[in-house]
């Protein structure tokens, strides 16, 4: 759906126009339930809400503040530690080190440049790299992570709600469009001064939305999954009772 579509769709199945179901009402509760519906396609687990977020490296800094449409998890990190090549930073807990780290001294001593010797920690919505001396390096820090897709700002749009607004935020899947619409729909009802009961559709809203998150998965028909068994000669009878 394109917003206009969106918004003449909830009026329609709300019996509203837009005086009695503004476009600022409706935008309200759009945004409210696409919050909840970016937080269910993180269940999908296909990386849909997945964008690379670059920051630049600062001569000497160690901490950098996490995006801040970070929507869940941290995928992957990686920085520009030579000033030319990405490489991986793994994550540790600076409290199971078992080396003392005080000042710069002690983390250049313990750590390194190197892939491998080079890791972050989390803390304070922040991530903290322990690694060899740090220099500048535009657009050298790299973080994969899960963002919140971007706010529709008006009902007037005629581009579909699937496209992305930009290389840096997402849209929201095509599948969603019809349970996201149910959702404000929903909204509207139980906001009414005396609620409106819901159909049999909209009853079943939490069932549907499920089924549309599982439509979003796998994306890919052709991934080769192989099964690993420990060799034959590790366990009896040549692995058949493992």
């Amino acid at each position: 759906m394109t917003p206009v579509e969106f918004a003449t769709h909830v009026r329609f199945m709300t019996r509203t126009n837009s005086s009695t179901f503004t476009d600022a009402e409706i935008l309200g509760l759009m945004k409210i339930r696409q919050d909840e519906i970016a937080k269910a396609i993180l269940e999908a687990d296909e990386d849909i809400l997945l964008i690379p977020q670059y920051t630049s490296l600062v001569a000497n800094q160690r901490e950098y503040s996490l995006p801040n449409d970070m929507l869940s998890s941290i995928k992957r990190v990686e920085a520009k530690l030579d000033a030319t090549n990405f490489i991986k930073l793994y994550e540790f807990d600076v409290t199971s080190y078992g080396q003392t780290i005080n000042s710069e001294a002690d983390i250049i001593q313990n750590f390194s440049n190197d892939e491998g010797n080079a890791y972050f920690d989390l803390s304070r919505k922040s991530l903290y790299i322990y690694s060899g001396t740090i220099t500048s390096v535009t657009d050298g820090l790299k973080i994969l992570v899960n963002t919140w897709p971007g706010v529709i700002a008006n009902l007037t749009d005629t581009t579909d709600m699937s496209n992305d607004p930009s290389t840096t935020t997402h849209g929201i899947p095509r599948e969603l469009h019809e349970i996201w619409a149910r959702g404000v729909i929903i909204d509207w009802k139980c906001s009414r001064e005396k609620p409106i009961p819901l159909s049999q559709k909209e009853q079943v809203y939490g069932i549907d939305l499920v089924k549309a998150i599982n439509s979003l998965k796998p994306q890919n028909l052709d991934r080769n999954l192989t099964a690993k068994l420990p060799p034959a000669s590790t366990v009896g009878n040549n692995g058949f009772d493992y």
